[in-house]
């Protein structure tokens, strides 16, 4: 029992995680619509994300409930030590973006690229840290069909989303090109 407790608090803090970045996305919004009059490029694109995460963290939790078992001893350690780093990485991107940072792709005419901070190193690292919580927080609370049905959800998820975002990317970079000729 003492387990399941702590496998649904582990559970609660990253609900909480993603309920803070649902803030952290409207307060930015805000700042790109208003300073930038920027409009969402693709409006499905984050009901889609966030249907997915909904439906990852209710596999969690029902897994958890029927056969979840947190692991023990150094796996433990290993794994919550991995889920931090995976955290720190997330909120270090959401930090450098500032708030450029969304979980919607934008149209806007003066979009920085941003290449400082972990985007000096990696182009995506806030879907670095996604895969990681996809792959070892199941791993961490014994849900492995979980694991296994959200990462491969959000591998083909993340795909896309990168492809769209790198699209919206080039066409601005492109409309930027045409404007200074």
């Amino acid at each position: 029992m003492k387990h399941n407790f702590i496998s649904y608090a582990f559970i609660l803090v990253y609900i909480f995680e993603r309920l803070l970045e649902l803030f952290v996305n409207n307060y930015n919004k805000a700042f790109m619509v208003n300073r930038h009059f920027a409009r969402i490029k693709f409006p499905n694109e984050s009901l889609q994300m966030k249907t997915m995460h909904i439906l990852w963290f209710f596999g969690l939790i029902v897994e958890t409930y029927q056969n979840g078992k947190l692991v023990e001893g150094f796996w433990f350690t290993f794994l919550v030590a991995i889920l931090i780093i995976a955290q720190a990485l997330r909120w270090y991107a959401i930090y450098t973006l500032g708030p450029y940072w969304s979980i919607d792709i934008y149209e806007m005419k003066e979009h920085p690229l941003i290449t400082d901070g972990p985007y000096a190193f990696i182009r995506h690292p806030n879907y670095l840290a996604v895969g990681i919580e996809f792959i070892f927080l199941p791993l961490l609370l014994g849900c492995y069909k979980t694991q296994i049905v959200g990462a491969v959800a959000n591998y083909f998820m993340l795909k896309r989303r990168i492809a769209l975002e790198e699209q919206a990317l080039s066409e601005q970079a492109s409309m930027k090109r045409i404007q200074s000729l």
